[in-house]
């Protein structure tokens, strides 16, 4: 009786949730790796990642879909359909676009409270950068808190870094270095400021 309350989710499932809407600590988790000799200029590969991110997302672990319409193309203010771990459903919305990244934030229907950055940021070298993606959120209730410290956190890595993976591979580059953080925050705060209006593209 209480999975099935969980799963049923909330009265307003569509709506932009705040880490306010969540419990326990707003977490920071950073995903990355380092790409070098990637064949593809940097907004070329945001861009794809964008449009494309439910052809790098593994399937058996996060599906990604198109709410409002198929996608490619993915706009600003879309909202995508997620299905996670092939049991819980999920919705986020794209709120922010620019030549280099962009950022999700979880809708009322989804067992976390924030937003994903996904950003690449280019090297000093040609063909070098860094591919991240960075959670700020919060657990949407004391059972989804309860998931993710029983498991549902390793899944969770599992699947960003197969994910930025795939993205390395879709650039024509190499990863020689991958990473994972993991701090509870004080205050809402990316490693990446939304310094550039958001865009339709």
């Amino acid at each position: 009786m209480l999975v099935a309350f969980v799963l049923k989710g909330p009265r307003d499932p569509l709506r932009p949730s705040t880490a306010q809407d969540g419990v326990g600590p707003l977490t920071r988790r950073r995903y990355w790796v380092d790409v070098e000799g990637a064949t593809q200029p940097a907004e070329e590969i945001a861009e794809h990642w964008r449009n494309h991110l439910p052809d790098h997302a593994p399937k058996w672990l996060t599906w990604f879909r198109g709410l409002d319409h198929p996608v490619p193309p993915a706009r600003c203010g879309d909202r995508l359909w997620i299905r996670l771990f092939l049991i819980r459903r999920g919705r986020v919305v794209i709120e922010h676009i620019d030549p280099l990244g962009f950022r999700v934030r979880t809708l009322r229907l989804h067992p976390e409270a924030g937003t994903t950055d996904f950003r690449v940021y280019p090297g000093t070298q040609p063909g070098g950068m860094v591919l991240q993606i960075e959670s700020l959120l919060r657990s949407n209730s004391h059972f989804d808190r309860l998931a993710y410290l029983l498991g549902i956190h390793a899944a969770q890595s599992h699947n960003w870094h197969l994910t930025l993976t795939s993205v390395a591979q879709h650039a024509g580059g190499r990863i020689v270095n991958r990473g994972t953080e993991s701090l509870e925050m004080p205050r809402l705060e990316h490693t990446y400021s939304l310094s550039e209006r958001s865009s339709g593209a």
